[in-house]
């Protein structure tokens, strides 16, 4: 189950500026915050009491005391020290420090947020999908290209678009047993969220990958993905979180390709690319 930490990381671009000074307040003091009463949170938030029970609900929880327990448990230790905001002060070790630990955390929180059953009946519904499209823009763009690429390698009949237009005609032209992935970092690109939904009335099974859980992408999706990457602390989350993507597309691909009846031979596909890459040594 992901933890307090996990959870307000995964919500906090969907909470009202309320909720988000008290997420902020966690966030910025996770070893002192168990020790604060309602009454602090309330304050240091510059909110309302109800404010902060309505967040804590949100996050799944009963009442004040249930939400404190957990996160006393989770903050043993300084959870604070493993990724923070980069500042002018910093060296280059500094930097660079902060860069790989921001990373390592972000895949141990999004493992945390990761459906494997889901993941399962999704890379089950590919493996059997006459045509797998992926969508992405932007950088996200480049995370589709590879993607499809990849399963291609392996004789999946996989497309990968970057473009509106081409996003658009070919999620008009999917059929019920298709499969279509959507990938963002905001979980809010209208072109990308518009080519899933567009998928999904046409019948075709729908995949979203997000740093967002309450995202419009969530909507238009059969199957969600919720990566994690701490968007108030190291700031270069839209390039980091393609790292988490990237994971849960390589265990999607692992998976899709172990439940596919009838694979090319591998060997050789890799033999041929080899020869036509590489120039052999006389």
């Amino acid at each position: 189950m992901p933890g307090v930490l996990v959870k307000i990381r995964s919500l906090y671009p969907s909470l009202p500026a309320a909720e988000r000074n008290v997420a902020d307040y966690i966030l910025q003091n996770a070893e002192q915050a168990p020790h604060s009463s309602v009454h602090e949170f309330a304050r240091a938030g510059r909110v309302s009491v109800a404010s902060v029970s309505r967040f804590v609900r949100k996050l799944g929880f009963g009442g004040f005391r249930e939400f404190k327990l957990e996160l006393a448990r989770e903050t043993t230790i300084d959870l604070r020290s493993l990724y923070q905001a980069i500042t002018p002060e910093d060296s280059d070790p500094d930097i660079a420090r902060k860069v790989f630990l921001g990373n390592i955390r972000s895949l141990e929180d999004t493992l945390k947020l990761l459906p494997v059953d889901d993941l399962v009946a999704a890379a089950t519904a590919v493996s059997i999908a006459p045509r797998l499209v992926v969508f992405g823009i932007g950088g996200s763009g480049y995370v589709a290209h590879d993607t499809a690429l990849r399963f291609s390698f392996l004789d999946f009949n996989a497309e990968g678009y970057s473009d509106a237009s081409q996003i658009l005609l070919h999620a008009m032209r999917l059929r019920p047993e298709d499969v279509a992935i959507g990938i963002s970092h905001s979980g809010r690109t209208a072109m990308t969220v518009e080519g899933m939904r567009i998928a999904r009335e046409k019948g075709a099974s729908t995949i979203g990958i997000a740093n967002n859980p309450r995202s419009p992408l969530k909507d238009a999706s059969s199957w969600f993905f919720c990566t994690s990457f701490p968007d108030s602390r190291v700031k270069m989350a839209v390039l980091s979180s393609r790292l988490a993507q990237l994971c849960v597309l390589d265990a999607l691909y692992l998976l899709a390709t172990r439940h596919r009846e009838q694979l090319w031979d591998v060997a050789q596909v890799n033999t041929e690319l080899d020869r036509m890459l590489r120039y052999k040594i006389k």
